[in-house]
């Protein structure tokens, strides 16, 4: 864990919401399985990005007595990472705090873990849209798309896609669906076919059984963003994202995506922190609460990447009901 130093008095590091902050998890997330989480001691730096140079035969070995071997370089990336701060805050009246006290609950706790969770669907939308902008994309359009009646064959489409990424070195290990795409792909003829009356029965479809067909590990991406207009759209889009993601990341492994939490951050603990301050204006008789998150998410490993776009036709997205404030 990352040492805490104060600065400046701008309020009172709460060490047990900073540290729920950095555990906390949105399990309708699924930027940390393609972008995991590599702690770093620095705010920016060079991150290493492979160029398979590991393959490489070299065409001589064999070092003679009394000579140099064979030099084999290492080198980083031209573009370093840039931890920066994501941050939001809650205000909360001292009456509200009461009431929730009385009810059983902490209101700074939900208050932080509201704030947490909307940092993290700003990564989730950051890390999707970041996936598009890899070497390896294929549009899908018309005769080629997923829909069950549109003509085209997603097993075909992601056997060839895991075949190019094998020729990194390693094995794609994992395919995010964004929630559109599940949808029609538990009702393809191609995926229907591998499992029409297995066992004597016609199941419905699962991720379990998604992921035997497509012979890797699918997860669902099912968060979804409002826009100021209340406008609601799926993070995923209508995508599918084919990576390898080592489950143990460090800065030196083959994972296509990465996130660079800046582990010394100041005012943090491990590079998250929860501030508590009074509201400047003591007549309000409230407290601020600020969450504060410093990370970059990169790609570093562009081969073990591909991504297909528009893989299945737009769903009507259903208008949110409008909240009374009380």
């Amino acid at each position: 864990m990352g040492g805490f130093a104060p600065t400046l008095p701008i309020g009172t590091l709460n060490l047990a919401l900073s540290n729920f902050a950095r555990e906390f998890r949105n399990n309708n997330y699924v930027g940390d399985r393609i972008a995991p989480r590599v702690p770093v001691d620095r705010q920016s730096f060079q991150y290493i990005i492979f160029d398979q140079s590991n393959l490489r035969l070299d065409r001589n070995v064999v070092r003679a007595p009394g000579t140099s071997p064979q030099e084999d370089r290492m080198t980083y990336s031209a573009a370093p990472y840039m931890c920066v701060s994501h941050a939001l805050k809650a205000r909360i009246p001292y009456e509200s705090e009461k009431r929730s006290n009385e009810a059983g609950f902490s209101l700074r706790r939900s208050a932080t873990q509201r704030l947490i969770d909307k940092l993290n669907l700003s990564r989730e939308a950051y890390i999707a849209a970041l996936a598009l902008t890899g070497p390896n994309t294929t549009p899908l359009s018309g005769a080629s798309m997923w829909d069950p009646t549109a003509g085209g064959h997603p097993l075909i489409a992601v056997e060839g896609a895991k075949a190019a990424i094998a020729q990194t070195g390693v094995q794609a290990n994992l395919l995010i669906l964004s929630d559109p795409v599940f949808r029609a792909l538990k009702n393809h003829p191609d995926i229907l076919g591998r499992f029409l009356y297995k066992d004597g029965t016609s199941a419905a479809v699962t991720l379990g059984m998604l992921s035997e067909a497509f012979g890797v590990e699918c997860v669902l991406g099912s968060a979804i963003a409002e826009d100021k207009g209340g406008n609601r759209s799926y993070v995923w889009g209508l995508n599918a994202v084919l990576a390898y993601s080592q489950p143990v990341s460090s800065e030196a492994d083959l994972s296509a995506m990465k996130t660079f939490d800046w582990s010394e951050a100041p005012d943090t603990v491990g590079g998250y922190g929860v501030l508590e301050y009074p509201d400047p204006d003591l007549a309000a008789k409230a407290d601020i609460v600020a969450a504060d998150w410093y990370w970059d998410t990169r790609i570093t490993g562009p081969e073990t990447l591909y991504t297909f776009t528009n893989c299945v036709q737009a769903p009507t997205m259903i208008a949110p009901t409008a909240i009374t404030q009380f």
